[in-house]
């Protein structure tokens, strides 16, 4: 699934491609980062897929790619931009990006150093 938006002034191309992960077990990280019970059985179902997203943000001339791996969302096609919309809201994907660009500052300098007196 591939879209372009625009936000804050910032071009988005975003592609989401389905992770080629078919053993549960493998989302399991350590006893720190367990998933759910509930989460493991949805997998286990079919009912949720892991996928990777690739955002290329550009503005100006200058483009950033930045990468998302192993999104649980769901595995019906016809629901899923609505979810993946709700994921980028959730995790504030956008606008980390666009907090990343800002970072770069402008002929003053970088946004988080401190202004001159």
């Amino acid at each position: 699934m591939n879209f372009e938006t625009e936000y804050k002034n910032i071009r988005f191309r975003l592609e989401l491609e389905r992770a080629g992960i078919s053993d549960a077990a493998l989302l399991l990280a350590d006893k720190f980062h367990r998933l759910p019970n509930q989460t493991m059985i949805e997998i286990k179902k079919g009912n949720l897929l892991a996928y990777n997203l690739t955002v290329v943000s550009r503005l100006n001339d200058e483009e950033r790619t930045h990468f998302w791996s192993n999104i649980l969302l769901t595995n019906k096609e016809e629901e899923l931009l609505e979810e993946l919309g709700h994921y980028l809201d959730e995790e504030n994907i956008l606008d980390e990006i666009v907090d990343n660009w800002n970072l770069e500052g402008n002929e003053t300098g970088p946004a988080w150093q401190a202004p001159k007196v």
